[in-house]
């Protein structure tokens, strides 16, 4: 009963027996109610006006049962709860896609608002009952607005619990190395752009002194800050990210730099950045190579590129992550140039020793080893690079077929 109403030497028998008369007229007006709340959401709502028409029925509908859930709680005295939570029974799940809580509570307090206005109408010139109407009025739509909360808050918690899903789907279908249209179809709705560049990064775990889940949300804030698309799941030991809405021109290091701090401690690698989603399988591939051939070098940076450590990779068992290099050996280099590479690394490992065995001028040396560092990136002069080139030399006079 409210407040101000108590607070009068009203007895309990007036207060039912007035409580059952404006009952009565409230029941007796719920059609009207109805009719001048749908005018009215038509009138001052120009987002109800836009939805398309089912939307708008369902929306009509939540109002209807808004005013006729009031008349029901009412009626029912007051106390019982169950009226003011069936109101959005009647809605479908779409209807939290549809409008936002603003929205709603907008419909809300429009159709409270013309009950109110009609009051005096309903409870007649009788002071009393038209503040005892009020103040239901308020109770009632201070219920609404617990109600329509926990059924926003329901249908985030789900639709969350679904994206979760979604996104581990396409995760096990990338890692399987599935390019069909279902992995296209589930990317897509979770709400993927398909046709932008990828990259994947892989990590170790974080520390289980916080929640995997919150580091993994921490990815996900970082890419929706960064304007990117992200997709994170832990399979044993490592953390998988996969990256969407890069550019071929990025630098999967620069890109990658700011989710290296969401990953545990150790070194993060970052695989090749492919054209489409159904090429991420080979981004992640080469990340996971990369990381599992961690433990054939010696020191680990923070952050490191697949591409960067070919050999610890074929070391560790990935012997096709040199076939890029001995393809490039073979079609960009010439024979004098893969001769004196070989030269270089095998025989004579300086340019003026190489020039005495190859009987040619030191310059010419130089140049022929610029030659292999502008076609495959690798550089003869560094001790990794030269180890890469090595094996690559090796596995391209074995390999004919290649």
């Amino acid at each position: 009963m409210p407040r101000s109403i108590r607070s009068t030497e009203s007895t309990p028998e007036r207060i039912a027996a007035e409580h059952a008369v404006l009952a009565r007229r409230v029941q007796r007006m719920t059609g009207e109610l109805t009719t001048a709340a749908t005018t009215r959401m038509e009138d001052t709502l120009p987002w109800f006006v836009a939805l398309p028409a089912n939307e708008r029925a369902s929306v009509s509908l939540v109002a209807q049962s808004g005013i006729t859930n009031f008349v029901e709680w009412f009626s029912a005295g007051l106390e019982s709860k169950d009226h003011v939570g069936d109101i959005f029974s009647s809605a479908p799940r779409e209807l939290a896609r549809a409008l936002t809580l603003q929205q709603t509570v907008e419909l809300v307090r429009t159709s409270m608002a013309v009950v109110e206005e009609m009051v005096e109408q309903i409870a007649g010139t009788n002071e009393y009952r038209q503040s005892y109407l009020r103040e239901s009025l308020l109770r009632y739509s201070s219920e609404i607005a617990f109600a329509a909360a926990e059924f926003y808050a329901r249908a985030a918690e789900n639709r969350g619990a679904w994206d979760a899903r979604l996104q581990d789907l396409v995760l096990d279908a990338i890692l399987a190395g599935s390019s069909d249209d279902a992995l296209l179809a589930r990317a897509a709705a979770a709400g993927w752009d398909v046709n932008k560049h990828v990259l994947a990064i892989v990590g170790p775990v974080p520390s289980n002194q916080i929640a995997i889940e919150v580091h993994m949300e921490q990815i996900r804030r970082t890419a929706k800050s960064a304007k990117l698309d992200v997709m994170v799941g832990v399979h044993n030991d490592r953390m998988i990210t996969i990256i969407g809405g890069v550019s071929e021109s990025d630098n999967p290091e620069i890109i990658a730099k700011p989710f290296v701090g969401h990953f545990g401690a150790g070194t993060v690698v970052t695989g090749p950045i492919v054209s489409t989603l159904q090429e991420a399988h080979s981004s992640a591939l080469d990340a996971l190579s990369g990381f599992r051939a961690l433990g054939f070098v010696s020191t680990s940076p923070r952050l490191v590129a697949s591409d960067d450590m070919i050999s610890a990779r074929v070391i560790a068992g990935d012997a096709a992550a040199i076939d890029p290099v001995v393809a490039k050996l073979r079609q960009d280099l010439s024979g004098d140039v893969r001769q004196t590479l070989a030269c270089y690394l095998e025989v004579a490992p300086t340019i003026e020793g190489c020039a005495r065995a190859l009987f040619v001028h030191v310059n010419t040396v130089r140049y022929r080893l610029r030659r292999v560092l502008e076609a495959t990136g690798l550089d003869p002069f560094e001790p990794t690079d030269a180890l890469t080139l090595r094996i690559a030399l090796m596995i391209e006079r074995n390999s004919p077929e290649l």
